[in-house]
């Protein structure tokens, strides 16, 4: 019982910090190239698909990364993701709902794997109460639904995000 507890409140917490930091969650260096809101520039230069070394370099994690344009009117656009790299995450909507879902669905299929192992746990040990194996096997059960359906619920997610997207 109190596992469950502990489980649920687990869960609860983790969607709430989901919530409040997944506008930051996107990367500026995500936002270039990949057809996303800098499709013109990129952090490389992709085998000369991006010819024109832009002046503008960005930091990020530590380290400092070349930008790379199509044209050199591009890289005025790097010059604006370098003085506000909040624009980069803040407006790609698909970015944040798809990294909220898939967090929150690897969450939930972390607590059915751990589900199964406790109810592996309450079988081996039941010492042949059947209450006790029943209850081992029913928690077995359902943790492996639910990982079933953590698995079916990505793979939906992200296939109508992507068809969203084109």
């Amino acid at each position: 019982m109190k596992i469950s507890k502990i489980l649920k409140g687990g869960v609860v917490a983790a969607f709430a910090v989901l919530l409040i930091a997944a506008p930051s969650f996107a990367k500026i260096t995500d936002c270039v190239g990949d057809g996303t809101q800098y499709p013109n520039l990129s952090t490389n230069d992709g085998g000369g698909a991006y010819p024109v070394k832009c002046p503008t370099t960005i930091t990020e994690d530590g380290q400092t990364v070349s930008i790379y344009g199509k044209s050199s009117g591009d890289c005025a656009s790097a010059g604006t993701l370098a003085t506000n790299p909040d624009s980069c995450s803040s407006s790609d909507l698909n970015t944040v709902i798809k990294t909220i879902v898939n967090t929150l669905i690897f969450i939930i299929g972390i607590v059915a794997v751990i589900m199964i192992i406790l109810g592996g746990i309450s079988y081996a040990t039941s010492q042949g109460d059947p209450t006790k194996v029943k209850k081992g096997k029913d928690t077995v059960l359902y943790g492996v639904i639910g990982l079933v359906i953590a698995l079916l619920a990505y793979a939906i997610v992200n296939f109508v995000l992507n068809a969203m997207n084109g």
